[in-house]
C-alpha cells in the first residue's frame, strides 16, 4: 500500500536525493566501512519508515 501522506512522500524523496548525492559526490557506501554519518542517516530512515508503518497500522484498526 502506498502512502497518501505528502509529508512522507517528500521525506522519501529527500532521503533518495541525499543518498544519491552522497553516493555520487562523496563516495558514501552502505557497507562495513564504518562511516557513522551514512549509518546514522540510514538508521533514521529505517526508524521513520517503521514509525509510519506502525502508525498507519494502529490508526486504521
Amino acid at each position: 500500500m502506498r502512502s497518501q501522506s505528502p509529508a512522507l512522500r517528500l521525506l522519501g524523496l529527500l532521503a533518495f536525493l541525499v543518498g544519491l548525492v552522497g553516493y555520487l559526490a562523496f563516495g558514501w557506501r552502505f557497507d562495513s566501512s564504518g562511516n557513522s554519518v551514512v549509518t546514522a542517516l540510514a538508521a533514521a530512515c529505517v526508524v521513520i519508515a517503521l514509525a509510519a508503518t506502525i502508525w498507519r497500522t494502529v490508526g486504521s484498526s
